[in-house]
């Protein structure tokens, strides 16, 4: 009997703790309510209240006023509360009308991340396998040798063209390189603007080149630059549900998407991880800033260290006798998948972000 009871506790002991373990927890000196406003994001709202924005869907959740937190927007008021132990978002959307208020609808929920960061590659730019160009149509130019084109413009393509489709300008840029591996692993293609067949008269076409109106543009195109057939819209969603990745994934940042040398929070980059990974929109990553190298020279009865990088050339040839650990420098959550690699964002930097920084899975 004695045992039983003595079982019956420490069960009963185990499962009390793993409740208390998976309790989310909330941020020091967290708001008990919030107001939210025009630009916000449901991962900023979360950040408020919890030091791991990445579980926001455990903080709306099992609330009958918020049953699709997606649809939180601007003016409504959103309260802390506690349902079965667990802190838990209320919402009141309220709206003044004399003599009393009501409730109303509103438009334009607030979605999980900034879409104007993301935009650009929802449709417009892309990555491909740089094999897949060869002999694509390129800008040849026009009659008085012009090297730029600008919106209002014609220019000959090579080729034949579609006189009821509309083309997209692009400029394919320096290869992704596996820093691991040296393996190619795509190129971006960068947006330029649409083009259409001419139906100028003061312009001809052949079996060769076709002329074609530069509709709108993004920047200039250039000679080289490819035209081609527009691709099917993206189906991404506007709202974008983080997913956990074993902490065995790892990786690295290619840099990002703007060309940027420095990174921040809200800028895009490419990854060297992607559907061949088993990695999927909404995977959650780490940013780690690698730990400095360390050189130990012995001195009589003692040891001098110093970092690698202050050594001098000589010392810099020798292998490091300790690499200090990496350090967590941020998140950043992948919001569009291609074979080899992923298009992230940063969902958060402590210090400035740099090609370099590796990236490791995050299990929730």
């Amino acid at each position: 009997m004695k045992l039983k009871l003595i079982t019956s506790f420490l069960i009963a002991s185990v499962f009390s703790f793993a409740s208390l373990a998976d309790v989310l927890k909330l941020r020091e000196n967290h708001p008990d309510t919030y107001t939210v406003v025009k630009g916000d994001t449901l991962w900023d709202i979360s950040a408020y209240f919890l030091n791991t924005p990445w579980l926001w869907p455990r903080l709306w959740q099992a609330n009958s006023q918020i049953a699709n937190p997606h649809l939180i927007y601007p003016g409504d008021l959103l309260t802390l509360i506690w349902v079965d132990g667990q802190p838990r978002l209320t919402r009141k959307q309220l709206k003044k009308l004399s003599p009393t208020p009501r409730l109303s609808e509103k438009r334009e929920p607030i979605p999980t991340l900034p879409l104007n960061v993301i935009a650009p590659f929802l449709s417009k730019d892309h990555v491909i396998d740089s094999n897949l160009l060869i002999n694509a149509p390129l800008v040849l130019g026009d009659a008085a040798a012009t090297p730029a084109f600008f919106e209002g413009d014609t220019f000959y393509g090579k080729g034949k063209f579609n006189a009821n489709k509309l083309y997209g300008i692009y400029r394919l840029q320096t290869p992704y390189l596996d820093p691991q591996t040296g393996e190619d692993l795509g190129s971006k293609l960068t947006f330029l603007g649409h083009a259409q067949v001419s139906t100028n008269t003061d312009f001809s076409g052949n079996d060769q080149v076709t002329p074609l109106d530069f509709i709108n543009s993004k920047r200039e195109a250039r000679q080289g630059d490819l035209i081609l057939p527009l691709p099917e819209y993206d189906s991404l969603p506007a709202y974008f549900s983080p997913q956990p990745v074993s902490t065995s994934v790892t990786g690295n940042i290619l840099g990002a998407t703007s060309d940027a040398s420095v990174i921040a929070k809200w800028n895009a980059v490419v990854i060297n991880r992607g559907k061949r990974d088993h990695i999927t929109i909404g995977s959650m990553f780490s940013i780690m800033q690698p730990g400095p190298e360390v050189l130990i020279h012995p001195e009589n009865d003692t040891e001098e260290v110093e970092y690698s990088a202050n050594a001098s050339r000589f010392d810099k040839q020798k292998d490091p006798d300790i690499i200090l650990p990496p350090k967590r420098v941020g998140e950043l959550m992948v919001f569009k998948v291609y074979e080899k690699v992923s298009i992230a964002i940063v969902m958060r930097g402590s210090e400035l972000i740099k090609k370099d920084n590796t990236i490791k899975g995050i299990e929730f």
